[in-house]
This record gives structure tokens, sequence and C-alpha cells, in this order.
């Protein structure tokens, strides 16, 4: 007989805390981010979450090109010359930590924590008295919960346990069977539709929506919902995309409770450097009040309640 693991000894793997949030959900909440996700969408605003391992952030600000990270390096994976400054190569790094450990500036540290169930839900239960006062709870997003299904259903079902609000921000982006066990233990669900054409789903996410539209509409039958829209210029921004996606939203029931539309920024984009990736949007502006605007007006004339943010 194959042993069981000790659910609260269950190890996730995590990015980090956001304390007293207040827009993932009622009330004040504690925000888990889970790292991983399965899609690679152009305009991610957390691409330091997508990979489901430890990563390196590298700081150029706080760098000194001492060079110390350089000699402690065990497979040679860090240079520094005078034309490109410190380069790391990610293709080769285990993430040994031992660069991050001799670098006295903080020009180095590692993106990604392993902890066990119980050790998070100590950490998010140290906010109870505000979920309390408040009506509020925790929020599991990432990256994407649903790529530690094992973990994050334990977790949730720790929380649970004291009566803990739970809501999670999912893309949808998996099999039902797996969503609908971990739904079990959530209050509310806030779902990405990025794009309601699956061809062009795939072109600027990596993935069709196939799978996503389908839960979706299984989600809105059990449990209250919230669709978010990320608002891209030139991606998916279009009356006529806004326009479908409403019209889909508006055959979701009562659990549907309104539509999140968000508009883009570039919050996230000095990370792309850091961690060596390219960020593709770089000639995109956020859209204006007055487009934002007129699409929240499209949606309500298809019967959905909109709000702009979210």
């Amino acid at each position: 007989m194959v042993p069981t693991i000790d659910e609260p000894k269950r190890k996730g793997f995590i990015y980090g805390l956001e304390r007293f949030a207040i827009h993932d959900g009622p009330g004040i909440r504690t925000l888990v981010y889970m790292k991983g996700c399965p899609l690679k969408c152009m305009w991610c605003s957390s691409p330091h979450t997508q990979k489901s391992k430890p990563e390196i952030l590298y700081n150029e600000v706080n760098c000194k090109l001492c060079g110390r990270c350089v000699e402690v390096c065990p497979i040679s994976g860090i240079t520094i010359s005078a034309n490109d400054g410190l380069k790391i190569k990610r293709e080769l790094c285990t993430s040994c930590d031992e660069c991050i450990e001799i670098c006295l500036n903080k020009g180095l540290t590692l993106i990604g924590k392993y902890v066990t169930v119980e050790e998070l839900f100590q950490e998010v239960n140290k906010d109870s008295p505000f979920y309390r006062r408040s009506n509020g709870g925790v929020t599991v997003g990432g990256g994407e919960p649903t790529m530690q299904l094992d973990f994050v259903t334990a977790f949730l079902k720790r929380c649970k346990q004291v009566y803990i609000n739970i809501a999670i921000e999912t893309c949808g982006y998996v099999k039902w069977d797996k969503m609908e066990e971990l739904l079990k233990y959530v209050d509310l669900v806030y779902i990405d539709i990025k794009h309601l054409d699956p061809t062009v789903h795939k072109e600027l996410t990596g993935v069709s929506n196939e799978l996503i539209l389908e839960n979706a509409k299984k989600i809105s039958e059990i449990k209250p919902m919230i669709i978010r829209i990320p608002v891209i210029p030139s991606c998916n921004d279009s009356e006529e995309n806004i326009t479908a996606t409403a019209r889909f939203a508006s055959n979701l029931g009562e659990n549907l409770k309104r539509i999140d539309l968000l508009p883009y920024h570039k919050f996230g984009t000095q990370t792309y450097s850091r961690i060596g990736m390219e960020y593709k949007l770089t000639d995109v502006e956020s859209p204006s009040d007055d487009h934002m605007k007129k699409l929240k007006e499209i949606v309500e004339s298809c019967g959905v309640k909109a709000q702009i943010g979210g």
C-alpha cells in the first residue's frame, strides 16, 4: 500500500503573501501567491510567478559588480563584463543559493519558497482578527493555484476548519474533476477570460480557451463567480470582443456577480529583465478612461453588472 502524505506536512511552492488586501474579495484579505502558471500571457504583470521552480532575480541598482557571485557559482553560470555587466546563464542555473548568500547588497534574491500546509495556515491565521471584523478572508492566486491542486486543496481545507472565507483567482485552465474537488472549500471564484475567440486566445496566452469557458459555465452553476477581463489595447479591447464576452457571461445565471474590466498597466514590466525575460508589449499604453467607460457600457447593455478595476 502506498503511504499517504500527512496533509499538514504537504509542501507547496509559493511566491509570497500580501496582507491587508481589499480588492480581491470581500473585506480585508490575505493574498497567497502560488508559483507556476500554464498560461504565458503576453502582458503578464507577474512573470516571476510563471515558472514552477525557484528563480534568481537580479537587481541592477543594488549590484556593485564585486564579483563574489562569479567566484562561488559552482557551474560558472554568472559572468561580469565591461560591456554587458552581470549576466546569469539561467538555462544552467540550479538555484543553489550560493550566489545569493554571498551577495552583500541584495543584488541577487531568490524568488519562490516551499512551505507546508500548516506553515502557510499559521501565517494567514495571524490575520484572523481582521477577517472577523471585516468579513474578509484568504484569497489564493498566483501564478495559478490549480497548478498545485493537492497542496492548495489541503490548505483550503485547513482554513475551513476555522471557518475562514476563501476566494481563488484562476485562469480556469484545468480539468474539471480536479477543479470540482478544489471548489468544495471555496466561497468565491475569480476567473479570467482573456479573449472569447479560441484562436486569438492561444496567440495571446499560449493555450486555447475551450476548457476555460467550459469551466466557467460549470463553476457558475455551483459557486458565486466574478469574471475578470484584463483590457489590453490592440490585444483584446475591441468592442466586438467585449460584446461577445459579455453575451457569454449573460447566460451564466445569477451566480455571476459581475465582470471586472482591468485596465492594462506596466507595473510589472521591470521584472522581466530582472529574471532574464523579454517583455513584448513595450509600445502598448494604458487604455483611456473614455474607452474603459465605453466598454463598461457595452457589458451593462448585455444585462451584466460591470465595474472598472477590481
